[in-house]
């Protein structure tokens, strides 16, 4: 189960991930970030009811 805590912190580095996707020059590193800013909210939001986020999602094309 997901605890406030949890959700917290998922959500503080969903917010640091969209910050660095702002700030990236390269398209694929700004995409990358708004991956992991996409996982992160979505363990905030118990999307997928898993922790931490689920990086082998990350790598899809």
């Amino acid at each position: 189960m997901i605890t406030d805590k949890d959700r917290l912190y998922f959500q503080t580095r969903a917010e640091a991930e969209l910050k660095l996707a702002a700030e990236a020059e390269d398209p694929a590193v700004c995409q990358a970030h708004y991956a992991m800013a996409t996982e992160y909210l979505e363990a905030a939001h118990g999307a997928h009811m898993r922790l931490p986020p689920d990086p082998q999602r990350l790598r899809r094309g």
